[in-house]
Formats: structure tokens, C-alpha cells, sequence
């Protein structure tokens, strides 16, 4: 579980890094809008990191508990 988030991490960059180099060179904006999609796979991932944390802390708290 905790593997697969280096893998969405690099995921989600690369997806904004080259959607955003595509974008950049439809529009003529580099690089703006590969550094803004860039950051929103950085926050993506951060999010998604805090949820699997908060996860896996809620299932150790239960099987301490026993229940």
C-alpha cells in the first residue's frame, strides 16, 4: 500500500509535466502551465499520501482495540 505512493507520486507529475509541455507548446505559455500542473500533481499527492496515512493509523488503532 505504502509502495504504490511513489508510483502515484512520479505518476502524477509526469502527467502534468507532459500535459503541461503539451499545452505550454499548443499556447505558447512555457512554462507556466506545466509548472502549474506540476504543483497540482505535488498537492495531488500529498493529499492522497495524508489519506493513506490517516488510513492506516484508523486500521492500527482498530486492531489495537480488538475490535
Amino acid at each position: 500500500m505504502i509502495g504504490s505512493f511513489g508510483f502515484t507520486a512520479a505518476g502524477s507529475m509526469a502527467v502534468g509535466y507532459f500535459l503541461g509541455s503539451y499545452l505550454d507548446k499548443k499556447f505558447d505559455t512555457s512554462p507556466w502551465i506545466m509548472v502549474i500542473l506540476i504543483m497540482l500533481g505535488v498537492a495531488g499527492s500529498f493529499i492522497e499520501f495524508y489519506r493513506l496515512i490517516k488510513k492506516l493509523f484508523a486500521e492500527d488503532t482498530r486492531g489495537r482495540n480488538g475490535t
